[in-house]
């Protein structure tokens, strides 16, 4: 693909390696102050079992290698020339070779589980339905209130 008509094949080596790096540098450090902050709010303010407690945790504990290990590996075969060629992640645009396969799944998982932590961590789905009954009981009074006063007259 084409973005403001450049292709990659375009672009400086140099640019390209410097947002590889950038890449791995910015999400290292958003996800490891997410995973800090995620531990600390389950050390302060969850309680339950220990998984009830400490599991938002894990999981966001688990995403930070998962997730991280794609642009560390591109990182360390496309900048740093480790095992290059033979270690190449992709053939063309896409990820396609065993590696890179494994790495993006390895991503994927990252991801679901960085979701699931974030979510349980702020107690999305506790909030989503405390909302959710808040409307519903709102609506169904407002509801019930026009359709007697529209009886009544």
């Amino acid at each position: 693909g084409a973005f403001m008509q450049l292709t990659l094949d375009q672009l400086p080596s140099e640019l390209n390696e410097l947002f590889y790096a950038l890449e791995l540098f910015i999400s290292g450090v958003l996800l490891t102050n997410i995973f800090q902050w995620t531990h600390a709010k389950a050390k302060r303010s969850r309680s339950g079992t220990h998984w009830e407690k400490w599991g938002p945790a894990y999981f966001v504990g688990f995403a930070v290698p998962t997730s991280l290990a794609m642009p560390f590996a591109v990182v360390l075969v496309y900048i740093g020339d480790v095992g290059y060629p033979s270690s190449e992640i992709w053939e063309g645009d896409t990820p396609n070779t065993p590696l890179g396969v494994s790495l993006y799944v390895l991503k994927f998982l990252g991801t679901i589980a960085f979701m699931v932590g974030v979510f349980q961590i702020v107690e999305l789905k506790s909030k989503i339905q405390s909302k959710w009954a808040e409307i519903r009981g709102t609506a169904s009074k407002t509801n019930l209130a026009a359709a007697n006063s529209s009886c009544a007259t």
